[in-house]
């Protein structure tokens, strides 16, 4: 009995002890407690500058366009948006300086006219400045377009030879057939990459064009000369055609820039993309061409064939060897003629709850950035909530590569949570609702400091230049 209540003196002695050190240093056992993370998502939009829709909105001077774009970013930023989509070249034309086309006619008003300050650099810097995450949206063949073909097209720009043109009724376009249009493509990708930090390559479904109803597409000389004798059909030379672009991009990227991600945003309909535009995303899935690809889901939900349930759990189907992401069509909200479920904000509520049920889907593209500024239907009390929390961009890389540093010495400093510097690191910081609970993303911050404004108990996680996050650190009480 005596040994009995001496280890039973010595058991309450050493957990006083340990109680009062847990208490001196703030901190909690994480192997006791851990805390599930909360899903990575990408959470986009996309900003159509093609006739100037979105931006710069027929602003021709400089500090009106930049006041624009920057207020579209802190718009952005204010509901834990993490990237942007920028269409930088919608008409064989240029939001930089560069040797193969001319510049865009969008930003001063003449194509022939130089800028008075570096557009894409400073697109690019204020969405880093922001956390945001800057995607070159470029259109691979548009070259012009016209209402009719008894209207002109433009006068074409010297750098573009006109033998690696067609035209058709509403539509000019650079050849796709061409070996030569195959490689300016992939050159005009290495001319960006290598001259901007862009953190991604985006296409959208402009592929061979969509033609009107007495149309065709005129290749017959290009599948004589090119495609005769190695391929069973046009239709299958035309898509080959797409595929070396696609497969192309890819290598010119992995070779020059690897950590640009590729993504391409296909109609979504798969059918029209195999068949009319020529666009085989089941291929590039499987042979893993592409990062990202993110169908343009712009219907409500329902049972239909074409609702926006049926075309996602398609999608969902016919995912391989990328990330799969989903395109919302904020645009037809509010719209009179888009049908009763588009006039109140319910239905993009629903479409993100469906979204938010396939375990593939890694993120949400917004069509498009006005729509958030003309807020109808309040779809922007919709936005808000589903993203009530900031969220990481997921992983997104080709290789493995190894996780950060777990941020070290962290502890609760006044009223902020500090911690040890991760070589070239960013960081999370979480907010615990308990053990196996999905806890609460609070910030992403490049500092080591962070003001914490509620009382709770915290942790931080090191995220490096691919997303790719720590384990989670020691957890602090505030």
């Amino acid at each position: 009995m005596k040994h009995l209540k001496l280890k039973h003196l010595i058991f309450i002695a050493i957990a006083a002890i340990v109680a009062s050190c847990s208490s001196n240093n703030n901190d909690e056992d994480t192997t006791a407690t851990k805390p599930v993370l909360p899903k990575k998502e990408l959470r986009g939009v996309w900003m159509a500058t093609v006739w100037g829709l979105d931006w710069p909105m027929g602003n021709y001077d400089s500090q009106s366009q930049k006041d624009l774009y920057k207020s579209y970013l802190d718009l952005f930023a204010a509901n834990n948006i993490n990237a942007v989509f920028f269409q930088i070249r919608g008409m064989a034309d240029a939001f930089y300086d560069s040797q193969y086309e001319p510049w865009s006619k969008n930003i001063t008003g003449d194509a022939t006219q130089k800028p008075d300050y570096d557009v894409l650099k400073f697109l690019i810097d204020e969405a880093h400045k922001r956390g945001i995450q800057f995607h070159a949206w470029i259109n691979p063949y548009r070259i012009a377009t016209r209402t009719s073909q008894s209207a002109s097209f433009p006068d074409l720009d010297p750098k573009i030879p006109k033998e690696w043109v067609k035209d058709y009724n509403k539509i000019r376009i650079y050849n796709p057939a061409m070996p030569e249009v195959q490689s300016r493509i992939t050159d005009i990708v290495k001319e960006i990459i290598s001259k901007y930090d862009v953190d991604g390559i985006h296409m959208d479904d402009y592929f061979y064009p969509a033609l009107d109803a007495d149309e065709k597409i005129n290749d017959d000389a290009e599948y004589a000369t090119y495609g005769s004798g190695k391929y069973s059909s046009v239709e299958d030379f035309r898509r080959d055609n797409v595929n070396k672009v696609v497969q192309a991009i890819q290598k010119v990227i992995v070779d020059t820039k690897p950590k640009v991600v590729f993504s391409i945003s296909p109609a979504a309909d798969n059918d029209n993309n195999y068949n009319n535009l020529y666009a085989d995303v089941v291929k590039w899935s499987q042979e893993g061409w592409v990062d990202v690809i993110i169908p343009q889901l712009y219907f409500a939900t329902g049972s239909s064939a074409s609702s926006f349930n049926q075309r996602l759990y398609w999608w969902s189907q016919f995912t391989y060897k990328n990330a799969l992401m989903v395109g919302y069509g904020l645009y037809k909200f509010g719209d009179p003629t888009t049908g009763d479920k588009f006039q109140t904000s319910d239905d993009l509520k629903n479409q993100f709850d469906y979204a938010a049920s396939k375990p593939k889907v890694q993120g949400s593209i917004l069509y498009s950035a006005k729509s958030l500024l003309d807020n109808k239907v309040n779809i922007m009390d919709v936005i808000k909530k589903v993203y009530s929390h900031p969220a990481l961009p997921p992983f997104l890389g080709r290789t493995t590569v190894a996780a950060p540093s777990v941020p070290a010495d962290v502890k609760i400093n006044g009223n902020s949570i500090v911690w040890t510097a991760v070589n070239g690191a960013r960081y999370a910081i979480y907010k615990s609702n308990g053990a196996g609970q999905m806890a609460n993303l609070v910030a992403i911050t490049s500092s080591t400091t962070y003001s914490l404004s509620d009382k709770g108990t915290y942790f931080v996680t090191a995220v490096n230049a691919d997303n790719v996050e720590s384990d989670i650190s020691t957890l602090v009480t505030y």
